[in-house]
């Protein structure tokens, strides 16, 4: 359904477009068929109507008032103020709705098509009237009366029905029946057939372009459609019914003039000398008459001079006897009649056509052919004296062109452009002035050309000549203009040349001051130093890769003249291998800077890791020195934890450390300046890498000893403990007192023998633990003085020998306090206030990529993250 809509939708939008085209073109024709009379012409209706000037000579033409002047109409309110004057002229002789003079300024076609159609309704169709009846006196007016004519005109010619004026006209039959019914001599509409309606259509409107001279407003494709546009058809028909009613009229007119001169034949008596005499004069009067209404004049100033001339021969010399001669006439006249009537006869009458009164008639035919006469030779005098000021004014202003363009194909002939940058420069502002001054000077040849149309158009006897001369003097315009554009061509092409040949020398001047930071040997003193050099750097690589971006267009832009063999070919090819050269030096320079600089960073970054590390180590180291291994079971255990995760600890910062080792043995592999030192640090690190391991694992041991003394002792006092209490029982001197009580003894007595029994293991199983720490302590050398020797830091010895000391496998026990350290890990939030200083770029060319549009010469700061 909503497939449905849409399509009705669109094809009732087409149907309006396809209606407002044919009217506009209908109408258009029809407004020209008026404005031709002015040599005026319309191309668009609904913009050339917008001024008000075309419409206001419209207006002034069909209905035959004067409106006034016009305004220029260049300005939006001189168009107002004539389409306003055009509309208060219209709202006099009929009623406009809902349109103002801005819908016609703005173009609205709708509206444009209805003030037309509202003017061809007021002047063409509403003034026909028609009777419906001669018995009635009922009438139709307007377009029920255009109809009803139609109707009449056509009734009864095969296959015209006419009922409206839009679906009645398609096959074309109703407009040849209708120049049939008053011309049947130019119509044959017998062989017309009612299934070719184009043919019809096209037989009509040309039959009333040729014959008849009615202009055709419609086209055979715009009425041959299933629902032709009424109020073209409408209009095309009221053209037909005005031609057909003023040539009815013509035709009355002619009736009557035949009626009076038959009225005039039938005086047939006259006596013989007066008829010789009136037939002398009056036939001397239509000769005369048909000599002076001869308007096959001269085409030439002396012509008509001479024509002139004899037209005032005729009146001092010819006119004035054949006047005293119709005196004579009127006097020989008069006696006669005075003598029939003195004789009683009845007056006479003279034949017709040579009656007083017929003379007189004549004799005025006579003085309005000489007064038509005298205006027609006085116009083209003056058309003559004014087509020959136009001659010698299209002779002068040709001679001055034609001069004009002869020195300008000489300068444009030219075709030395310099050198130099400027002199190209100074050469196409030349150019550029020259062009500005053709230019300027199109309109002149213009006005030349229209100067000798019109002396074409006004049938100039020289007229061939002026067209001859005008079409030289328009092809060396042409030549000129080829010219022109060809010295234009070159010039660009030289300017476009030299400005490469100026970014080239600019882009090896900023090489050039390039390569001082390039070649730079300044290196950081420390890391933050090397970052922001290589910083710098990046930016000069960014810089130099603009460079490079424009090396490439500079390349690419070349290629055309180097493939047309232009003459600069050479010249141009060696500045750019000098220029790839200077960019490819300028690269390497970067390159060596950058691993330069990398180099450097890379040092100062060994430099502040291998601190880092070996303060760790420092740090850990003296953690792991600590004799410290608790008081307790508990405190032991913990200690022990503390130390494995100390453990996990020094693995993953081994790695770092291998990393560190493995850059400084880079920076040695690299000969680096400083390598005696690098190698230092990494024997460094890595020695007191292994020697936390070392103190780390002995940590661990006495750890681990620790525990099972801890453990051994706990023991040993709970069998100490256990065997407290059976001491108790079998020392005890109760015997019993009594058999039973002695069996009830005896029998606990033998359980207190079977946990003594079963609690030797227990007891062997302390002592082995005991002869196993004391060998631990024996090859651990855990004692007291040895662990303090192997857990002091190391002690610069200033006595030349040292006296070894004799080991002893001793197990001593003695008191000692034992400190818990607790470790509490806890984050702290710290505000550091960094200050940095920002680099600034300057763009030297324009540049927009990567998110970032740069003008030339704009400064931008660059900003990145302080952590990174």
């Amino acid at each position: 359904m909503e497939d449905g809509s849409k399509f009705e939708k669109g094809r009732i939008q087409v149907l309006q477009q396809e209606r407002v085209y044919i009217q506009k073109k209908t109408f258009t024709k029809w407004c020209n068929s008026f404005l031709e009379k002015a040599r005026l012409h319309v191309d668009d209706l609904f913009i050339d109507l917008r001024d008000g000037k075309m419409l206001m000579k419209l207006l002034e033409i069909i209905s035959g008032e004067n409106l006034g002047r016009p305004n220029k109409g260049v300005l939006r309110v001189q168009k107002m103020e004539n389409l306003n004057r055009c509309l208060m002229f219209l709202s006099t002789k009929v009623k406009l709705e809902n349109m103002g003079a801005e819908d016609i300024v703005d173009g609205n076609p709708r509206l444009t098509l209805g003030l037309i159609w509202t003017i061809i309704l007021r002047f063409q169709i509403q003034n026909i009237v028609i009777e419906v009846d001669e018995e009635s006196s009922e009438k139709r007016s307007a377009k029920d009366a255009l109809l009803l004519w139609c109707k009449r005109k056509t009734a009864g010619y095969r296959g015209v029905q006419i009922e409206n004026f839009s679906t009645s006209w398609r096959n074309g039959l109703g407009f040849n029946a209708l120049i049939h019914a008053h011309r049947p001599d130019i119509i044959k509409y017998t062989q017309l057939q009612e299934d070719d309606h184009i043919a019809n259509l096209n037989n009509a409107f040309r039959v009333a372009d040729e014959k008849l001279g009615i202009t055709k407003l419609l086209d055979a494709e715009d009425v041959d459609v299933p629902r032709p546009d009424d109020k073209s058809v409408m209009t095309y028909v009221a053209a037909y019914y005005h031609y057909f009613a003023k040539m009815k009229s013509e035709m009355t007119g002619t009736k009557r003039v035949a009626k009076v001169i038959g009225r005039l034949l039938e005086i047939e008596q006259m006596q013989d000398d007066y008829e010789t005499l009136v037939t002398s004069l009056l036939d001397w009067i239509h000769n005369k008459i048909h000599s002076l209404k001869d308007r096959n004049l001269p085409n030439s100033l002396g012509g008509i001079q001479r024509e002139m001339t004899l037209f005032k021969e005729y009146r001092t010399v010819e006119k004035p006897p054949k006047y005293r001669e119709r005196g004579n006439i009127e006097a020989h006249f008069f006696n006669l009649q005075s003598q029939l009537k003195s004789s009683g006869q009845r007056p006479y009458s003279p034949p017709e056509g040579k009656l007083i009164q017929d003379i007189e008639r004549a004799w005025a035919r006579l003085e309005k052919a000489e007064h038509d006469r005298e205006l027609a030779l006085r116009q083209e005098l003056i058309r003559q004296e004014k087509l020959k000021q136009l001659t010698q004014k299209f002779e002068r202003k040709a001679t001055l062109r034609e001069s004009w363009l002869n020195d300008m194909k000489t300068v444009l002939s030219d075709q030395n452009f310099g050198r130099s940058t400027s002199q190209v420069e100074a050469a196409l502002k030349k150019h550029e002035a020259i062009s500005a001054d053709i230019e300027s000077r199109k309109d002149r040849f213009a006005a030349l050309s229209n100067m000798a149309k019109e002396l074409f158009n006004e049938n100039y006897h020289a007229r061939d000549r002026i067209r001859e001369r005008e079409q030289q003097i328009l092809q060396k315009w042409h030549e000129l203009m080829e010219l022109l554009e060809k010295k234009k061509r070159a010039l660009t092409g030289f300017s476009e040349l030299l400005g490469m040949f100026r970014e080239m020398e600019s882009i090896q001047v900023e090489m050039k001051e390039m390569e001082p930071v390039l070649r730079s040997e300044e290196l950081a003193k420390h890391l933050v130093s090397a970052e922001d050099l290589l910083h710098k750097h990046t930016l000069v690589e960014t810089q130099l890769s603009t460079i490079g971006a424009h090396v490439r267009a500079l390349n690419k832009g070349a290629q055309p003249y180097m493939k047309s063999l232009h003459p600069e070919s050479r010249l141009l090819q060696k500045r750019l291998e000098n220029l790839n050269k200077d960019y490819d030096n300028v690269c390497a320079l970067c390159a060596k800077r950058k691993a330069s600089l990398e180099e450097s960073r890379m040092f100062y970054q060994f430099l502040q890791d291998s601190e880092e590390e070996e303060a760790w180590l420092v740090e850990k180291i003296r953690i792991v020195r600590s004799t410290d291994v608790g008081k307790d079971l508990q405190s032991v255990t913990c200690a022990a934890s503390l130390c494995q995760a100390l453990e996990l600890e020094m693995a993953a910062h081994s790695k770092h450390c291998d990393e560190v080792c493995m850059i400084g043995e880079q920076l040695v592999s690299n000969n680096h300046h400083a390598k005696k030192d690098v190698t230092q640090r990494i024997s460094t690190l890595r020695d007191k890498l292994k020697k936390l391991f070392d103190l780390a694992a002995l940590r661990r041991t006495r750890l681990e000893d620790a525990v099972e003394s801890h453990q051994y002792y706990a023991d040993s006092n709970e069998a100490e403990s256990w065997m407290k209490e059976k001491m108790v029982l079998v020392k005890s001197a109760d015997y019993g007192k009594d058999e039973s009580s002695a069996k009830s003894l005896l029998q606990r007595h033998g359980r207190v023998a079977e946990e003594i029994n079963a609690f030797e293991n227990d007891i062997k199983r302390l002592a082995s633990l005991a002869t196993l720490m004391t060998k631990a302590a024996s090859v651990h050398n855990i004692n007291p003085e040895s662990a303090a020797k192997t857990l002091a830091p190391p002690t610069v010895v200033e006595s030349e020998s040292e006296e070894e000391e004799e080991e002893v496998e001793e197990v001593v026990e003695v008191p000692y306090e034992y400190m818990d350290e607790e470790l509490v890990w806890q984050e702290v939030m710290k505000e550091e206030v960094v200050e940095r200083s920002l680099p600034q770029v300057k763009g030297m060319y324009p540049y927009t990529g990567q998110g970032l549009q740069m003008e030339k010469g704009e400064v931008s700061c660059l900003f990145f993250n302080l952590y990174d």
